[in-house]
């Protein structure tokens, strides 16, 4: 976010020095935006009116390479997944301090997702090698939720605010549904669709999608996505008969977004919404050949990416009232939009004029700009490449040439 400016003139009255006084109130403007300049460096306009300013203290999360996508909850609170040497960790910063989350005894360990409360959802391999589906929180540490009596493979995909978990369990895949009050559910096959499937994603209400693994007469897996509620069960949702589609994100009304091939010829992905009321709603690819959903709000902010044919990229936003928009680059050929918030603010990577890789943020006040430049007081040599995760009070998780770092606007 950059920064508007205000510069004062001196004032004075018209006499027969008007010549020097005029000099003078030059040389205070320009003096002026020089200082105005200097101190606008670190931030950028936020909002419409670009009148307040914006600026971001860098936390240290971890270094290493990043297995999972962070997450981020609104209070601030991360939970992220690095490689070290030979193990797979996962972490949880508390607004403080960072801690290793520990494992069920083996060395490969996926927060997968965080909510509000602190617990996180996940995958561990316990002693014998074998995957199992964790919660974990500060006060009761990881706890197994044995979704299968007498073990077995389980996964852990997502947790809503009310401590509900989905994901899979079983060698041929299952998706399964769980809290503390009501233990394991399991989900059962779509009809017409029985083969592998999981849960990926839920809402405050309880509503599931997930995606059904298949095969076509060459034996190459595709998906399908499906929804699940107490009511209606387990749903095909893909009424636009595609080739293929997987659920990305889903609304607090119970919608969905994601993406769809359309056909084996079609050319590239295409994003969905879908809801109860319209079923599959296919929302174009803007001016490119293909598109990707990559994040939606519980209110329907979609953001994501738009692919030409000579290989350009562009971030962009869809909106149930304004469409599809690009959001631009930094000067480069290529920008993703990687996640968003109710504020509209949207992150993600995009080249400059170089072609380096750089994290962003944009805002429908403010435009695309690069992180890197909205720093306060960030240690010599740093350069963030990839914003990955934002809250609604626009604390930005991005990965770094050191690592993971978490954003704190000021």
């Amino acid at each position: 976010m950059r920064f508007a400016r205000v510069n004062d003139a001196p004032a004075g009255s018209a006499t027969w020095w008007l010549p020097r006084l005029l000099l003078l109130c030059v040389t205070l403007l320009a003096c002026a935006a020089a200082m105005a300049r200097q101190a606008a460096a670190p931030g950028q306009p936020d909002g419409r009116h670009g009148s307040v300013t914006t600026s971001y203290r860098v936390i240290h999360l971890g270094p290493g390479a990043i297995a999972a996508y962070p997450n981020i909850n609104a209070g601030g609170q991360v939970a992220f997944t690095l490689v070290a040497g030979e193990r797979t960790t996962a972490f949880f910063y508390d607004g403080t301090t960072v801690r290793n989350i520990g494992s069920l005894g083996g060395a490969h360990v996926y927060a997968n997702d965080l909510n509000d409360a602190g617990q996180i959802a996940g995958t561990s391999l316990d002693a014998n090698g074998i995957e199992s589906a964790f919660v974990w929180s500060s006060a009761g540490g990881m706890r197994d939720i044995h979704v299968q009596p007498g073990g077995g493979r389980s996964y852990a995909q997502a947790i809503n605010n009310r401590g509900v978990v989905t994901g899979s369990f079983n060698d041929s895949a299952r998706p399964f549904r769980w809290s503390r009050a009501g233990g394991m559910e399991d989900l059962g096959v779509t009809p017409g669709l029985p083969e592998p499937s999981s849960g990926m994603l839920l809402n405050e209400t309880g509503l599931i999608a997930g995606r059904v693994t298949l095969e076509d007469k060459y034996g190459d897996p595709y998906t399908r996505a499906f929804v699940w509620t107490r009511a209606g069960g387990l749903v095909d949702i893909d009424t636009l008969g595609s080739v293929e589609s997987t659920p990305v994100a889903v609304g607090a009304g119970g919608e969905v977004a994601g993406n769809r091939l359309a056909s084996a010829d079609d050319g590239g992905d295409r994003p969905f919404l879908w809801t109860r009321a319209t079923g599959m709603v296919d929302l174009g690819i803007g001016r490119g050949s293909t598109a990707l959903v990559n994040a939606m709000t519980p209110g329907l902010h979609i953001a994501g990416v738009v692919g030409y044919p000579d290989g350009r990229q562009r971030a962009m936003s869809w909106t149930p009232q304004g469409g599809m928009r690009e959001l631009g680059t930094l000067g480069g050929r290529t920008s993703v939009a990687r996640a968003v918030n109710a504020r509209g603010q949207i992150v993600g990577f995009a080249e400059d004029q170089a072609g380096a890789m750089r994290a962003f943020v944009w805002s429908a006040g403010a435009g695309m700009r690069d992180l890197n430049r909205l720093l306060r007081r960030a240690a010599p040599g740093l350069v963030l490449e990839h914003a990955l995760a934002i809250n609604d009070s626009g604390a930005i998780v991005a990965s770094a040439n050191t690592g993971l770092v978490l954003l704190k606007p000021d």
